[in-house]
């Protein structure tokens, strides 16, 4: 009987053993995951202190330049609609009119203010219009100015007030 039993006994000795190491692994396993996630925790609290820092930074240098004075935030910048589509210029029409635009389409401002397409607008507010610089004279201005503008119908030049809308992008 003892021949036997030592077979079953050493097995349960090897299954014992067996059952301590996997209990020491899993406890190394689990301090191991705690050292990683105590990192981890560690890392980001470091990485929000160095933003909070860099905000405080940007603060105090938008403060210094403005000289310590607290600007309330602008309002949003309306933009002017005057209603007009360029079209192109044929080579005659360039030669004559260098520094113009030529409508090929007309609707809210532009419309109401009687331009038409095929009108050739040289002016905007007594300044040279041209593609490039459109842009640049409207900016001047904000929805609900009239404007002058002087445009080329036919042969005639012909001076037009416009109220300009808004432009909703």
């Amino acid at each position: 009987m003892t021949f036997a039993a030592t077979p079953v006994l050493a097995l349960l000795i090897s299954s014992a053993a067996v059952a301590s190491f996997d209990v020491a692994q899993d406890k190394q396993d689990d301090e191991r995951v705690k050292r990683i996630v105590d990192r981890i925790e560690k890392e980001i609290r470091e990485s929000h202190d160095r933003t909070r820092e860099e905000i405080r930074a940007i603060i105090r240098a938008e403060i210094q330049k403005s000289g310590g004075k607290i600007q309330p935030p602008s309002a949003p910048t309306r933009k002017v609609y005057l209603g007009i589509t360029a079209g192109d210029m044929t080579e005659e029409e360039r030669k004559a009119n260098p520094s113009g635009i030529k409508i090929a389409d007309v609707r809210g401002p532009a419309k109401d203010a009687e331009m038409m397409a095929g009108d050739i607008l040289t002016e905007i507010g007594g300044q040279a219009a041209t593609e490039d610089n459109i842009g640049q004279l409207l900016s001047k201005y904000k929805p609900g100015d009239t404007v002058e503008v002087t445009i080329l119908r036919g042969k005639k030049s012909r001076h037009l007030k416009v109220v300009l809308g808004e432009r909703k992008d």
